[in-house]
């Protein structure tokens, strides 16, 4: 026994850096990743929504009212994922490994990526303290793979361009290219941070000469990616307000407390309080990179990240076309940070971390199956609903077991995939979606309207509030949302023959029309059915 310390102690510091890091991987992978093995498909809050896209890309005869935009787009890699290894293994597996896949990615490449920019094994082991996180960070969580898978292959792109930078070859010129493809076939949007570094590690060259030979080395192999890059904005900045959208105009930006608040939110934090011990990695982590600011690490100089900054606060938040804008500057803030940290910490700030990354990967195996077991409860009546069902969901609550996401918000997915009903909240308003409308929907069943009417009408009083916050006074509540409601069902009956409803209010409930009756009920889900006439029926037929 007491032989086999010092054996170990001497096969770790013989492990080449590069054997190095991908211990570190493996076990920042483990930790992050074994949940996965408890679950049928991973609770992410978007991941339905896709899956549903996926079932009506393979039944287009089915689904006259959607158009199928192609995989040769940027934001495709999922969907190309699932359409062909669905059909080896089926779609909740196929979720799974694309599941198993960003995992990787990033616990791989987050250790290599500090390694190179520093050149430090010391370093790159006091930052894995930090990473775990950002392993399974809160894009995974949202279900936005792509993107998240995009984030670690543009990490590669970095690499690849510091190595261009300094000893220039084309072998590793086609490699960017490469990568850098790939990587907007994942996602465009952290391309675009890439070229914005790329653009300011050039400017920062102290001759002019030293910036055109920088800028040649990098240009050349991102020309491709460049184009692509430029091709996919315009084809985004395209989509415009209007019938498509349901004339929603969607523009927010955040005051500076809730940018604050989700630097740790919409990166670190996971599903639920469980995952609180996020913060501890998120407060150190944030301290060290502005106490060690002035450091300036390749493509993360001190310029970078102010630039970086400056995006994040003054991007908007939501626009129509594009959710959580300027949240996708936060991976790069942190990865400017995490590129910052001293070669050793103290031993109990070393240990804090230590414990908290345990108590963290212990909450989020607990969520795991707390969302699976709510998953279930959601699905229970699938066997009940025929197939290609007009089904419509009315789901009054979004958040459950996730604090952090809206873990129901798609799970009508599943009813799609299972038994291939109407999808009327499906993602289908842009170019960006592998599915579109082939025509707009009437306004009240634009998936970007429908999605937040059952929500909304919870209750008598929420219409009240609403109407005052457009300034118009209502005085008899009651009578305004029973008349709300009545207009819906007006429109809703001929359209929709079954309802999915999820945790509905007696007040909403009282108001489903008799025409529809109750065929499941179990827990908060209820499933109903409208009665036909003979003469519907003999259509049907």
């Amino acid at each position: 026994m007491q032989g086999v310390v010092p054996d170990l102690a001497k096969a770790w510091h013989r492990l080449s850096d590069g054997q190095m890091s991908l211990l570190v991987g493996a076990v920042l992978f483990v930790t992050c990743a074994w949940p996965l093995a408890f679950v049928e498909v991973p609770p992410y809050q978007d991941l339905p929504n896709h899956l549903a896209a996926v079932a009506i890309i393979e039944h287009p005869e089915r689904y006259p009212e959607f158009v199928f935009n192609g995989f040769f787009k940027t934001n495709a890699a999922l969907f190309a994922w699932l359409f062909v290894v669905a059909k080896v293994t089926g779609a909740k597996m196929a979720a799974r490994l694309f599941a198993v896949l960003v995992l990787a990615g990033n616990a791989f490449v987050l250790p290599r990526f500090v390694l190179a920019m520093t050149g430090s094994r010391q370093r790159m082991l006091v930052a894995s303290l930090f990473m775990w996180p950002m392993v399974h960070n809160w894009f995974l969580t949202m279900g936005m793979l792509d993107f998240a898978l995009a984030v670690p292959l543009s990490l590669g792109v970095l690499m690849g361009l510091e190595r261009q930078r300094r000893a220039p070859t084309i072998k590793n010129g086609i490699l960017i290219t490469v990568l850098g493809i790939v990587t907007w076939y994942a996602h465009v949007f952290p391309l675009l941070i890439v070229h914005m570094l790329a653009a300011i590690e050039a400017a920062l060259r102290p001759t002019w000469k030293e910036r055109w030979e920088t800028v040649k080395k990098m240009a050349v192999p991102l020309f491709p990616v460049a184009v692509l890059v430029a091709a996919s904005l315009y084809q985004h900045l395209s989509d415009t307000v209007g019938p498509m959208t349901g004339f929603i105009d969607h523009r927010k930006t955040l005051p500076a407390w809730e940018l604050g608040y989700n630097m740790w939110a919409e990166w670190l934090w996971g599903f639920s309080k469980l995952e609180l011990s996020t913060l501890v990695p998120c407060l150190v982590l944030a301290g060290l990179g502005l106490w060690r600011r002035k450091e300036s690490p390749p493509f993360f100089s001190p310029v970078a990240l102010v630039a970086l900054a400056l995006m994040y606060c003054f991007s908007p938040y939501i626009v129509t076309n594009w959710f959580h804008v300027n949240s996708r500057f936060i991976p790069y803030l942190w990865l400017a940070f995490l590129l910052r940290v001293p070669a050793s910490l103290p031993k109990k700030l070393v240990a804090v971390l230590g414990i908290s990354a345990v108590f963290y990967s212990a909450g989020m195996g607990v969520d795991y199956m707390r969302l699976e077991r709510e998953r279930r409860e959601f699905t229970a009546g699938i066997p009940v609903v025929p197939e290609g069902a007009r089904l419509l969901p009315l789901l009054f609550r979004h958040k459950v077991a996730s604090d952090n996401t809206r873990s129901i918000m798609h799970a009508w997915g599943y009813y799609v995939t299972e038994k291939l009903t109407a999808a009327p909240l499906l993602f289908a308003h842009s170019h960006s979606f592998p599915v579109m409308y082939s025509t707009p929907p009437p306004v009240r069943f634009n998936h970007l309207v429908l999605e937040g009417f059952a929500p909304s009408m919870a209750q008598p009083s929420a219409v009240c509030r609403n109407m005052l916050d457009g300034n118009v006074v209502v005085d008899d509540c009651e009578s305004a949302y029973e008349a709300t409601w009545r207009e819906f069902w007006v429109d809703a009956m001929p359209r929709y023959d079954h309802l999915l409803v999820w945790d509905v209010t007696p007040e909403a409930r009282a108001l489903i029309p008799s025409a529809y009756r109750l065929t499941f009920e179990q827990g908060r889900l209820q499933i109903y059915e409208r009665k036909t006439n003979p003469d519907e029926r003999a259509h049907a037929h």
